[in-house]
């Protein structure tokens, strides 16, 4: 039982008589309780001050009610632990309160007995939480941490073995330079793994910096997939670019949208046997055609896409094993891998494709992907055009 001298209680009841008699029985209880009389009291307390682990907290109050000041002490981010008090009939608002985070609820008129156990268990939950949120950042800092550590070496290592590639050093043969280009390769694929694990947590802590500018997303998208030509023909497949020409502006930021584009690629490499073929198409579509696409019902579609009256639709196809249909929806979850074999793919993190979701979702569009199993697998990119001149086509 943790010892109620340390923590520090506040009632907020309209009621004074009923505060002060719950104000003396904690305070023969060990505990160290203050009394107000309205929201705006509690508030400027619970802002003024740290102290307070638990809020006994009226809902029915003029003014201020505690229902508002519940939502107000979750959106500062405090940790105080919350129960709300109720009067009769106010079961079901209390109910509701618990979904918005309050610890727990209790009826007036009061059981001492049960409010010390409710009390115990908030104070309980309350450390348990703050415990968890504590372990949880130094996790979170530690792959911080690890993340950048890791990635200076690798860059060294690149470096190094670019030089030895390009001859500087002496002469090479071709065999091994083949050789020098798969462990540069390697080595970017682990820098690209780093990046996708940085920029997710950054991602989830609102601190992911976007430069969004206009492009012609058929020669950007062209451009980027150019640079894949070199390792499909290493590992014997082929590379087909299918890009409508036209005008097509996309809103992006351009070196998020070429990682995602190469996470995409760099899995149907992994996942394409010798002899298959890759293919990356972009066209644009007009907007009362997108339902021709066959969107998954699952996918959370943005306010107002539909409205848009063109949309760039980018795909990357390749010739694979395919990927199990109860797999789709959950692929573009993190650590989620595939389970899809060709004998020769590399390991991962599982990060490459929620890396891919999270970026495509800034841009207000969607991503998805199709597949028939033991045939070929599909990544469809769809997002919404600033300006477009050419004929309509899918």
């Amino acid at each position: 039982m943790l010892d109620p001298s340390l923590d520090r209680i506040l009632i907020v009841d309209d009621e004074p008589e009923i505060g002060r008699v719950l104000k003396l029985f904690l305070d023969d209880e060990g505990y160290s309780s203050s009394l107000v009389t309205s929201g705006s009291e509690a508030m400027d307390m619970l802002e003024k001050s740290k102290d307070y682990t638990v809020v006994l907290l009226d809902i029915k109050m003029p003014g201020l009610d505690g229902v508002t000041v519940l939502k107000r002490l979750k959106e500062i981010g405090s940790d105080v632990a919350v129960i709300m008090m109720s009067g009769h009939g106010s079961e079901e608002m209390a109910v509701q309160c618990m979904r918005d985070g309050a610890e727990d609820y209790i009826s007036k008129p009061f059981v001492f007995e049960d409010m010390l156990q409710r009390i115990e268990r908030a104070r309980t939950n309350r450390s348990e939480r703050i415990e968890k949120r504590r372990l949880q950042q130094e996790k979170d800092d530690f792959i911080l941490m690890l993340s950048h550590d890791m990635k200076n070496p690798l860059t060294a290592v690149i470096g190094s073995i670019d030089i030895i590639r390009e001859g500087c050093l002496g002469p090479i043969n071709e065999e091994q330079k083949d050789y020098l280009h798969s462990a540069i390769d390697s080595c970017r694929e682990v820098v690209t793994m780093i990046d996708n694990l940085l920029d997710i947590r950054k991602f989830e802590a609102g601190k992911f910096q976007m430069a969004i500018n206009t492009f012609n997303a058929q020669e950007l998208i062209g451009k980027i997939a150019e640079q894949f030509t070199r390792p499909a023909r290493h590992d014997g497949i082929e590379l087909i670019v299918d890009i409508e020409p036209g005008t097509s502006e996309i809103a992006i930021d351009k070196s998020a949208l070429t990682r995602v584009i190469g996470n995409l690629l760099g899995n149907s490499l992994k996942f394409t046997h010798e002899g298959g073929t890759i293919t990356v198409s972009c066209r644009c579509i007009p907007g009362d055609r997108i339902t021709e696409l066959k969107i998954p019902s699952y996918l959370s579609i943005p306010p107002d896409f539909q409205k848009n009256n063109y949309f760039i639709r980018l795909s990357v196809h390749d010739t694979g094993n395919g990927i199990e249909p109860d797999e789709l929806e959950c692929i573009f979850d993190r650590f989620t891998q595939l389970t899809r074999k060709t004998g020769r793919e590399q390991g991962g993190a599982g990060l490459g494709l929620a890396y891919c979701k999270l970026v495509i979702n800034s841009f207000h569009g969607l991503i998805w992907a199709e597949s028939e199993a033991d045939q070929w697998s599909e990544f469809i990119i769809l997002l919404p055009c600033c300006y477009f001149s050419s004929s309509d086509s899918i």
